[in-house]
């Protein structure tokens, strides 16, 4: 009955083309999956930035990085129009600028273990102290740990 929409894939390539989105996503796309773009030594100093035409620009966080990735511009083209399917990137940009924070994925962190800290023992103590059920107090309370946890990682 549905079978012409068996696959939204290429609807979806021709509205991004028609809008002119494919630079959007593809920069969206490398934004979020840039360790696994470009590997996690590369990734670890750099923040990919925009695409104008056809050159990535990617922001480096010192001199240093961005004078080695100078020699390995062509390998890294390689392994971005790699990971995006395509070959439309030729060129990449360096620039110095800060690095947002690496932060790692939410399913990949470990449950909080043992007895909180002093300090987060008084803060979990007063954002829980009004909510009288226990099954809602401990569900809470895993999940302010978890937040906590993540915001130390990012540190």
């Amino acid at each position: 009955m549905f079978k012409a929409f068996s696959s939204i894939s290429p609807v979806l390539k021709n509205l991004a083309q028609s809008f002119g989105w494919e630079k959007g996503i593809a920069v969206a796309l490398l934004e979020n999956r840039w360790t696994e773009a470009v590997g996690e030594a590369i990734a670890a100093h750099t923040h990919p930035d925009e695409i104008r035409f056809d050159t990535l620009q990617i922001r480096v966080d010192s001199a240093v990085w961005m004078h080695e990735l100078s020699f390995l511009k062509k390998a890294l083209i390689e392994k971005v129009n790699r990971f995006l399917g395509k070959n439309g990137i030729r060129n990449v940009q360096f620039k110095i600028g800060a690095i947002p924070p690496k932060t790692v994925p939410r399913q990949n962190l470990p449950s909080p273990q043992g007895e909180p800290g002093e300090e987060e023992a008084a803060l979990l103590h007063q954002l829980l102290s009004p909510v009288s059920d226990e099954e809602l107090r401990k569900a809470i309370r895993n999940a302010l740990r978890k937040h906590l946890q993540t915001k130390e990682i990012e540190r």
